[in-house]
């Protein structure tokens, strides 16, 4: 594969190399230099100009020079590179005799149909938690024409789901008075992935404990983005005989945080398909609540002296317009909505939400924070993000 069939441009390198502590110390219109921030002992020079006749050439030699400075492989330093602004979910069917890292046509048409329901039903419980969704919302199934998958790789068979993860480096300003449209498709991609990474550790936690999953385990996985059809998308894979157990792992992008409550891996074995189709019988036949999710910055804050609750306003995207949606927060949840506005920290906001035509949308709020899928658990102390103020 060449490197530009990798994706490997100026922009890719020189993210990858800010990520692994490299700096750049001199530049012209024409290429950069950057030096090894670690041990100073190595200095690269990264091609600008894409038209130049010589800039597949420059860059090979740049690869090269990463070679011996970094003692890895090529393969392994272009793949980084390449994927540098991408969230990879790898999806890896094994079993022991699989033959030349191959599986049976049957099982190949699973994995590779479940890696398409995956990104939708993780997209729609992205939107609104519910635990079957009988009609999918119309941005969850355009959401996964955007998706691309990347080649099947060697080792057991892995299919590659590729997302975009391309945050801005300063996602919202202190007291900012509207979210930014374009920011916020962009950033959609990065909360899809995010709940599918942490519905998908919910339900692997729920199926393989010791004990069965009572109704109320499972009602809360909902509210973790676990859906019938989730479910019935992971069923798909490790119910056939060809498959002994389906590894997911996601390897988040280098240029942003693992995302808090974010799983690296997470596995179903061959025998769990039992309790995983009983979970989505049951959410077959369950009762209906759903749960909407909307992601925004704080524009609006009101609370008198002595009331128990404080009036806070999200600007969000509903229907792809901008719109404050209005709640009501108790104590701790408004003087962390108070932080969040002054810090310029975006926010999220589960409950129900009532958006009639024509009247001012309100939501009955039951879960309230800093946006978990675009910081680290690290970052999510409002007063530890950097950057915002």
């Amino acid at each position: 594969m060449t490197l530009y069939e990798q994706r490997i441009g100026p922009e890719e390198v020189r993210s990858y190399l800010h990520s692994q502590g490299w700096v750049s110390v001199a530049q012209s219109p024409l290429a950069q230099i950057w030096k090894d921030g670690a041990r100073g002992e190595w200095e690269v020079l990264v091609p600008l100009h894409t038209q130049a006749a010589d800039f597949d050439k420059r860059l090979r030699i740049l690869i090269s020079d990463l070679v011996h400075a970094e003692q890895r492989d090529q393969n392994s330093i272009e793949s980084d590179i390449a994927s540098i602004f991408l969230d990879v979910t790898n999806l890896r069917a094994a079993h022991s005799s699989l033959i030349d890292d191959s599986i049976p046509l049957q099982a190949g048409y699973e994995l590779f149909g479940s890696a398409q329901k995956f990104v939708v039903a993780s997209a729609a419980a992205t939107i609104r938690r519910q635990g079957y969704f009988r009609n999918m919302p119309l941005r969850a199934r355009e959401h996964a024409k955007n998706v691309r998958l990347g080649h099947t790789k060697r080792g057991s068979y892995i299919v590659p789901i590729l997302s975009q993860a391309r945050a801005p480096e300063l996602v919202y300003e202190a007291n900012q008075e509207h979210i930014d449209i374009a920011v916020e498709e962009t950033l959609f991609d990065r909360r899809v992935t995010a709940t599918m990474s942490r519905a998908l550790d919910t339900l692997s936690a729920l199926v393989s404990g010791s004990r069965t999953p009572n109704s109320s385990d499972i009602n809360d996985a909902v509210g973790e983005g676990v859906s019938r059809e989730l479910c019935r998308a992971v069923e798909a894979v490790i119910k056939s005989d060809a498959v002994d157990e389906l590894d997911i792992s996601f390897n988040w992008s280098k240029v942003s945080s693992a995302p808090a409550g974010s799983a690296t891996s997470v596995k179903f074995e061959r025998g769990s398909e039992g309790i995983v189709g009983m979970v989505s019988e049951y959410l077959l036949s369950a009762p209906q609540a759903a749960e909407h999710v909307i992601y925004g910055v704080i524009t609006e804050l009101k609370r008198r002296p002595g009331d128990a609750t404080g009036r806070v306003g999200i600007e969000t995207l509903l229907g792809g317009r901008r719109k404050i949606v209005w709640m009501d927060l108790v104590d701790d949840a408004y003087h962390l909505a108070v932080r969040c506005h002054d810090r310029g920290v975006p926010v999220s906001a589960r409950g129900v939400l009532n958006n009639a035509p024509g009247k001012i949308a309100v939501m009955d709020v039951i879960d309230f924070g800093p946006d978990a899928s675009l910081f680290s658990a690290g970052a999510m102390d409002v007063d530890s993000i950097p950057g915002q103020s």
